[in-house]
């Protein structure tokens, strides 16, 4: 039998590719598939299942829109192993289950990666069949920075396909 070893990083785009700035997470993700060392994984509904996404000797960022009232485009990192989100009761969201409370689940569960940090970013349109804001789709090249830096990974051109990640802006 043979055994397939998880790649040692692992980027994950959270969100929803028709929901205007909730798109950034898939498009950064996808702008990391296929380089070597990388894999990469989109989810774009239900999170209770992200725990079992990853590996224990995985690092690991989750690339997720937010709306917390800050200035848009406004990217915060987040140490998911340090840090506890808040997990609302009454907060709706539209992944079913939140990325707060996937992430608490996989505590409890022992799951959790060597290293998880979240990268959210202020996001302003979530409108359905919305394209990413200008602040936002702006704002992707210092993300990738965000994801590098937190995986340690050299740099690199992180170039979008044009037929297959388009960054879409509208004006504001």
């Amino acid at each position: 039998m043979v055994v397939m070893r998880s790649l040692p990083v692992l980027v994950i785009g959270v969100g929803n590719r028709d929901r205007g700035d909730d798109a950034v997470g898939p498009v950064v993700a996808d702008l990391f598939a296929g380089r070597d060392g990388v894999a990469t994984f989109v989810a774009e509904g239900d999170l209770s299942d992200l725990s079992l996404r990853w590996e224990r000797d995985q690092r690991v960022v989750i690339v997720d829109a937010m709306s917390s009232g800050c200035r848009p485009a406004t990217i915060v990192p987040i140490d998911a192993l340090d840090e506890r989100l808040p997990i609302d009761p009454g907060l709706v969201s539209s992944h079913g289950v939140g990325l707060a409370a996937a992430i608490e689940l996989g505590r409890i569960l022992d799951r959790l990666p060597e290293q998880l940090t979240i990268i959210a970013i202020e996001a302003t349109a979530f409108e359905l069949f919305g394209e990413l804001t200008r602040e936002v789709a702006e704002a992707i090249p210092l993300i990738v920075d965000h994801v590098e830096r937190a995986l340690g990974l050299s740099p690199c051109e992180v170039e979008p396909r044009q037929e297959e990640h388009r960054a879409r802006t509208v004006d504001v």
